[in-house]
């Protein structure tokens, strides 16, 4: 075992807890609270104040079929948040001087519709640009933020309570090396992480998060090798890959954070929906005094960063949707589309970009 695994796994391994799995022919939907505590799966929503995220603990219950012990391999890979995330305001300048000097005194101004659209307002809210005087201050809360390796979009808890949990699903995206110039592949292990969590940004250094990698390995010249896994993270801890749950690339995963006593304990709920198998496993937080703060909820492509402290190169992933982008306090739920967009740049260079299409749906895809 190398010295980065062999280290990580003296500071990762005390913060996870595995859980008693269920018995044979076990039926979420008609376990008892305290059942579902046992075996580490969160509680029912009440459909009252949760109710999308009723429907989402429904649905995903009803194809819970093998549940498995996780067992973890700590990940010998730097992980760091990105807490200051960048407003996009640089606009066209010249679209910004058109709105400026065509502000909407009656009818409809195609400017409104264009500024729409550059800045990816959502369908139905355009006809509200086109009639209603718009403020520079509203145009800039409507632009992607960017990130140097998260894209994606994160909502904002309310101001009443912290956020505790969050939820969604995506198909784990396909991987290549992206080609150079010349036509030729540059050696190197790409990888790009799709996953959901809460915090890491709005002034909090913590982040409670998992999902799945999707990596490829270019040696020679020649594309040699994939691999896909799925892993879990309470920053600053290390992260750790869980070996025992297979996963391969199409498969559909369903993934739950949550922290059941908010700052105390972490849960990260897998299941991957495809091979009908589930897996939960309990995360303390770090040492140190970390804590989760609740600030944000996220769904998100990421890349991440090496032991050397540079950024893994970045592959072309196939397109990936966030669906069922749902978070929630105490008595509180929220929606992808009540969040920002965020946009991967590096250098300058867009290599992906966050969508918010719908109400609990994001959609990302390589490039601008």
């Amino acid at each position: 075992m190398s010295d980065g695994i062999e280290s990580a796994e003296a500071v990762s391994l005390p913060h996870f807890r595995t859980f008693t799995l269920p018995p044979p022919g076990f039926d979420v939907r008609h376990a008892s609270e305290r059942e579902l505590l046992a075996y580490g799966l969160p509680r029912r929503p009440d459909p009252a104040t949760h109710p999308a995220l009723a429907a989402y603990w429904d649905r995903v219950a009803a194809r819970q079929r093998e549940f498995i012990r996780p067992e973890l391999r700590p990940l010998p890979i730097r992980r760091h948040i990105d807490s200051a995330l960048n407003e996009r305001c640089a606009i066209l300048e010249g679209e910004l001087a058109r709105y400026q000097e065509k502000q909407l005194e009656g009818g409809r101004s195609n400017v409104f519709v264009d500024l729409a659209k550059t800045i990816r307002v959502p369908v139905q809210d355009r006809l509200t640009l086109d009639v209603v005087r718009v403020s520079l201050k509203d145009i800039l809360a409507a632009l992607p933020q960017t990130s140097t390796v998260w894209s994606g979009a994160y909502v904002k808890r309310p101001t009443s309570e912290p956020i505790m949990t969050v939820s969604g699903e995506w198909t784990v995206p396909g991987v290549n090396p992206p080609t150079q110039p010349s036509g030729a592949l540059k050696d190197g292990t790409y990888l790009c992480l799709a996953w959901v969590g809460i915090d890491g940004t709005n002034g909090s250094n913590d982040v409670l998060q998992a999902g799945t990698g999707s990596q490829c390995v270019v040696s020679g010249g020649k594309f040699t090798s994939t691999r896909f896994f799925a892993w879990t993270e309470w920053f600053t801890s290390p992260w750790v890959e869980v070996t025992s749950l297979g996963i391969s690339v199409g498969d559909r995963i369903a993934c739950t954070v949550c922290a059941p006593f908010q700052n105390t304990h972490g849960v990260a709920l897998f299941n991957n929906l495809t091979t009908a198998q589930t897996t939960s496993v309990g995360i303390d937080p770090p040492a140190g005094g970390t804590s989760l703060v609740g600030n944000v909820a996220e769904w998100i492509i990421e890349d991440p960063t090496q032991l050397s402290g540079a950024l893994f190169p970045f592959p072309v992933y196939s397109g990936t949707t966030f669906t069922g982008c749902t978070a929630g306090g105490r008595n509180s739920e929220l929606y992808a589309w009540d969040g920002t967009e965020l946009d991967m740049v590096q250098g300058g260079t867009t290599l992906s970009t966050g969508i918010i299409q719908g109400k609990q749906t994001v959609f990302c895809h390589y490039g601008k």
